[in-house]
């Protein structure tokens, strides 16, 4: 396990409280009314500061490039997955697309074969949790540690060290940012999605994320199995209309590590 010696930096939300703390003591005397409001309103803050993680209320979040020019990244969540994760490797090695999948430390350890063709194929491995359990940021601080660090270690002994995690359905809560900085790990998002809820909703995906494209996006697609089998075709052909569609549009897709200026991962051993 990597510990980070020095203390990570003060968040905004850690220097918004004490000012708020301090004015509401102050505010007590005058009109316990405004106190109340002032602690209330710091909480709804940091609430909401959850389901917005760009705005780095609760601590440093990346969740677009910085390259300033007309690149994107592509990512994919909560694989890899049996039915899936090895065509869209072929569809990305088909547009020469190097993509960066965010995969729980449960279904790789179920599918080492495919973490390794991942990897042998150039693309990059984040970390998604240990079991992709969309209520996670809800959980305990020991419960919250332990999907992170597990998922961490089932990558470890495949002999990948993931740099970057990406919270299960893009939500933070105030306990993750010293979570991740005891282990090592930064926290990166997404600015560009198709809305398919988990590949629950696949038709028209490439056309939702191509009317939005911007440079500098960090775009979200998902590997896992959809549900219905007749999206199963749907899917890929929307993968490879988003492919062709960036390219019309004069955008180049390039590795996330790129886009951000960061390793997402290092390899520890030949895979």
């Amino acid at each position: 396990m990597i510990m980070k010696d020095q203390k990570a930096a003060l968040s905004p939300a850690h220097i918004t409280g004490i000012v708020l703390l301090i004015a509401a003591a102050g505010a007590f005397f005058i009109q316990p009314f405004l106190s109340l409001a002032l602690l209330l309103f710091y909480i709804v803050l940091c609430v909401g500061a959850c389901f917005y993680p760009q705005t780095n209320f609760l601590g440093p979040v990346i969740h677009r490039g910085n390259s300033g020019g007309k690149y994107v990244a592509i990512t994919f969540d909560d694989g890899p997955s049996e039915t899936t994760t090895m065509k869209i490797l072929e569809l990305l090695d088909r547009y020469s697309v190097r993509a960066t999948f965010f995969v729980s430390g449960f279904n790789a350890s179920q599918y080492p074969a495919l973490i390794d063709e991942i990897i042998r194929r150039g693309h990059s491995i984040g970390n998604h949790s240990m079991h992709h359990d969309p209520f996670v940021m809800l959980r305990s601080y020991p419960v919250l540690y332990r999907e992170v660090y597990e998922a961490q270690t089932v990558l470890r002994k495949m002999g990948i060290d993931a740099l970057a995690f990406r919270p299960p359905v893009g939500i933070i809560n105030p306990k993750l940012p010293s979570i991740l900085d005891r282990l090592g790990l930064f926290c990166v998002t997404f600015n560009r999605r198709g809305m398919d809820a988990g590949n629950l909703r696949v038709k028209n995906l490439s056309a939702r994320i191509l009317k939005k494209l911007k440079e500098d996006d960090i775009i979200l697609l998902h590997d896992k199995t959809p549900r219905r089998n007749k999206d199963h075709h749907v899917l890929f052909e929307e993968i490879e209309n988003l492919l062709m569609g960036i390219q019309e549009r004069g955008f180049c897709v390039v590795p996330l590590s790129e886009l951000i200026g960061r390793e997402i991962m290092t390899i520890k051993s030949n895979i």
